[in-house]
């Protein structure tokens, strides 16, 4: 079977990994901690940077960023299509906002930011399955709305110039399994706003004073260990390594299938670069995933299916702070997109393979098939 994933982890890299170990700093207080903060400041151009326990905390610190800039926040526009994690960040706490879920664009999969908004309302952009939004355009649109970028999908995508995740109020990140840089679990928060810094670092560590046990606020336990950290701080020496390899596997992708009639990729939007996270096509006129889902496996190809509506899920459905608008283009790419086998190590004659496999299921998919 050849899965959909599995981390680029060279022996080199993990040196750093048994060092961190050997030194019996297992938890957050370690050298790796710092060691990658710095690295990724730089790689990023940005003042701040807090690595935290997972990508889903380092998104919930976006909602408590907007809460703490703008008490007076009344609803948040987000996306119709996307990993739970991002909806339920902004649900974790009661803070009597409104989460509008718009639809997707057809094309780029991503929202249409194409609403109305006032002084009260802010903006979570996600660049969904690494495709990148120009969240300058959108500041441009919204001048008076705070944005935050859900960047989990989109560490090496671009826009305008500069990275996913810097040109907005701040922006969390993922490290886990299943992303371009990984250390298992693992996340980070980016911002250029020292105030916003301060109070995140704070809140992020169990709130705690200059006094040992005392704290002064609602605090959480969202820090990284220097563990994890140690194994980032190894894949970050390797960045350009794991970038060369995942845009070999997308242009080999795009090479065999851009000709197909009927299968499409995300339009990428002027200006921008995508993440290259995850290979995913459109398979127009697509029966269902778990159509696609027997043909593959049956072919020991395993695939993902692109993120369900909000409707699919019960505590997003029946949540009174959330509502959802439409989410028609959102039913359409759940039912017609699938998430190929994109990992760094994924060989040319595999994706080769991959893609003979994608031609002949399309042909097969508009008849009455029993795979």
């Amino acid at each position: 079977m050849i899965p959909v994933y599995k981390p680029y982890l060279p022996k080199k890299t993990l040196a750093y990994a048994h060092d961190a170990i050997d030194s019996g700093w297992l938890s957050h207080r370690g050298k790796y901690v710092d060691l990658a903060q710095e690295r990724l400041c730089e790689e990023f151009k940005s003042k701040h940077c807090l690595l935290l326990g997972n990508g889903t905390l380092a998104t919930h610190m976006l909602a408590k960023s907007l809460k703490y800039k703008n008490p007076n926040i009344k609803k948040i526009i987000a996306p119709n299509n996307v990993y739970v994690a991002a909806w339920n960040a902004f649900l974790f706490d009661n803070n009597n906002w409104k989460l509008e879920l718009v639809d997707a664009d057809i094309d780029t999969w991503n929202a249409n930011y194409n609403c109305e908004v006032d002084n009260n309302t802010a903006i979570l952009v996600v660049h969904n399955v690494g495709n990148i939004v120009d969240v300058n355009k959108i500041k441009n649109n919204f001048p008076n709305s705070l944005i935050v970028e859900d960047s989990c999908e989109g560490f090496f995508g671009s826009y305008s110039g500069h990275r996913a995740g810097t040109q907005s109020l701040c922006s969390s990140f993922s490290f886990f399994a299943n992303k371009d840089i990984t250390c298992g679990e693992g996340g980070m928060f980016l911002t250029s706003d020292d105030d916003l810094h301060e109070y995140i670092k704070h809140i992020s560590s169990q709130a705690q004073t200059a006094k040992l046990y005392i704290h002064d606020a609602l605090g959480y336990n969202y820090r990284i260990t220097n563990v994890q950290a140690a194994i980032l701080y190894g894949q970050l020496l390797i960045l350009d390594e794991i970038k060369e390899r995942k845009v070999k596997v997308f242009d080999t992708y795009y090479k065999n299938l851009k000709d197909i009639d009927g299968i499409t990729f995300q339009k990428i939007d002027p200006d921008t670069e995508h993440s290259k996270w995850m290979v995913s096509i459109r398979i127009k006129n697509n029966k269902t995933f778990e159509y696609a889902h027997k043909y593959f496996k049956k072919n020991n190809i395993e695939i993902r299916p692109m993120f369900y509506p909000a409707s699919y899920h019960k505590h997003i459905l029946n949540n009174k702070n959330v509502l959802v608008k439409q989410e028609e283009n959102a039913s359409i790419l759940s039912r017609e997109c699938i998430f190929l086998p994109s990992y760094p190590e994924l060989k040319k004659e595999q994706i080769i393979e991959i893609c003979n496999v994608v031609k002949r299921y399309k042909i097969m998919c508009g008849k009455d098939e029993n795979f």
